[in-house]
């Protein structure tokens, strides 16, 4: 299992050309955000964004002892979780939503008036942001 520490080397998840296709919708869906209007889902969204970014640096500085399984599996299950709230705030708009799975990824298209739901592979943060990558490209590009 993947254990979410500082140490971590994303580059090795991603192939180069993979990787800056999500950079490109990264970059793109940033851009949006910055240029919307100011009204009060705008301001409730980009408050979320803000309290996540800085969720996410105290989660990088986070020291880890790597001959304590616990304490990683920990770390992982709050990185993944975070990652849950990221995508689901920036995706809550369009109605899809990124949720752990106990078996394999897969898709869920919305019905009855609930979102779709993405789901990856045994809660594992490296899953999770598989699952984010290719659904970016199909959600932003």
């Amino acid at each position: 299992m993947n254990s979410f520490n500082n140490k971590i080397d994303f580059a090795n998840l991603l192939s180069s050309s993979k990787a800056k296709i999500l950079l490109k919708c990264l970059t793109e869906l940033a851009s949006d955000m910055n240029s919307t209007s100011t009204d009060s889902s705008n301001f409730e969204k980009n408050r979320v964004l803000e309290h996540l970014r800085n969720e996410w640096q105290g989660l990088a500085t986070t020291e880890t002892d790597d001959n304590d399984q616990q304490l990683a599996d920990n770390n992982e299950r709050v990185a993944t979780d975070w990652l849950i709230q990221l995508f689901n705030a920036l995706f809550a708009d369009q109605k899809v939503i990124l949720v752990r799975s106990e078996g394999e990824p897969e898709y869920f298209p919305a019905q009855n008036n609930e979102p779709a739901r993405i789901e990856f592979a045994h809660g594992f943060f490296a899953s999770a942001l598989h699952e984010v990558h290719t659904s970016l490209y199909r959600l932003t590009c």
